[in-house]
């Protein structure tokens, strides 16, 4: 079935032109896709006919199969992110457009509103500088643009310095190298949010010849960069990224953890899933987590509540009253539980030596690689 919607496509040398076609709807479906991923990293939206006409020029340059295989892999991007996982686990080189999925999910990672405001931490913004920096070293042009585009996403102001005449191209290096010295550094500072923005542009835009070397320049980074995509893929889709395995986990349930007032029993299912029952026994409640990001939400809500500072994550929220009581409920459920100083305290540590525990941290490695760095 064709669509009566109309491309227009500008052509500025040596005159203004005008082509109009008539496209199918499953054409037009993926202009839609190819727009959406267009539009991110540019600060603004990018209309229809941009996408025809960007797609157009890209097939002068070779990079038209890399925007075309992308919109194939957002129609799918659980199962496209699934099968990237099980390539790198094998040492197998990703396609250009693979990388791209990762950095547009990395974008959402580092930019959007998630369970853990603290989260991602210091180290994933070191990987994403490194990371572009590395992408950088393998360009074949100049690359000005973009040099100025990755300075003005880490605050660095457009002026003199940044000027095409005058620019020095050991000034993006310069500048990343002193963040990252500073992200290092214990507080560190405020995070660089548009490094994962930076981090896109750069898999998407730099003219770099040789996909194999960008693999090998990646290596380094991959597994890094590969929670932070899924993290982003949480965040946008909802969806765990699970990969297929040969053989069924057992059922589990780890010794409980008791402490005065409380008791804490880990399991994991056979997905590989982790859940928490917190059995409080002054109120004759118990009280269940039964998913990866509530877990991790939970635990940094205990570790970050303090007077002067409620918590409004995504699955709960949080306040201490002026008599110095801890406030917690989960939003779906409107139950608020309270808390003595002492309460919390005792409810707290004894999370924290629960989700410790060896077999649990395991199974947090696997779920980071699932759920992302939450």
């Amino acid at each position: 079935m064709c669509s009566y919607a109309i491309i227009r496509a500008m052509e500025r040398k040596p005159q203004q032109q005008t082509l109009s076609i008539r496209i199918t709807d499953t054409l037009r479906d993926f202009l839609e896709r190819s727009r959406q991923v267009l539009s991110l990293g540019r600060g603004e939206s990018v209309s229809t006919s941009d996408v025809a006409k960007i797609l157009l020029e890209s097939a002068k340059d070779d990079r038209l199969d890399s925007r075309l295989e992308v919109a194939e892999l957002l129609q799918r991007p659980t199962e496209s992110l699934g099968a990237i996982r099980i390539k790198w686990e094998s040492n197998q080189p990703l396609s250009r457009a693979e990388w791209i999925l990762i950095g547009q999910y990395i974008q959402t990672a580092t930019e959007g509103v998630s369970e853990d405001p603290a989260m991602p931490g210091a180290a994933a913004f070191v990987t994403l500088l490194e990371a572009l920096l590395a992408i950088r070293g393998l360009r074949s042009d100049r690359g000005v643009g973009l040099d100025r585009y990755y300075l003005g996403n880490l605050g660095l102001p457009d002026g003199p310095a940044l000027s095409a005449r005058q620019f020095d191209p050991d000034l993006l290096p310069q500048v990343i190298g002193k963040l990252i010295e500073s992200l290092r550094r214990s507080p560190p500072p405020p995070k660089p949010a548009f490094a994962g923005r930076n981090f896109f542009v750069a898999v998407r835009d730099e003219v770099i010849e040789d996909v194999i070397a960008l693999n090998r320049a990646l290596e380094p980074f991959v597994q890094a960069l590969f929670r932070l995509a899924v993290r982003g893929h949480w965040m946008r889709e909802k969806q765990p990224v699970r990969r297929g395995r040969e053989e069924q986990l057992l059922y589990s349930e780890l010794p409980a953890v008791v402490a005065e007032g409380f008791k804490m029993q880990a399991s994991i299912n056979t997905d590989g899933e982790v859940s928490v029952r917190v059995s409080m026994d002054h109120k004759d409640v118990v009280f269940p987590i039964v998913t990866y990001p509530e877990i991790r939400e939970f635990a940094a809500m205990l570790e970050q509540l303090v007077p002067d500072r409620e918590w409004n994550g995504i699955h709960y929220s949080g306040h201490v009253s002026e008599q110095r009581r801890f406030y917690f409920r989960r939003r779906s459920e409107g139950i608020q539980f309270g808390f003595s100083a002492e309460e919390w305290r005792t409810l707290k540590e004894l999370f924290a030596a629960t989700i410790q525990t060896q077999k649990l941290q395991a199974a947090f490695a696997e779920l980071a690689l699932v759920y992302g760095e939450l």
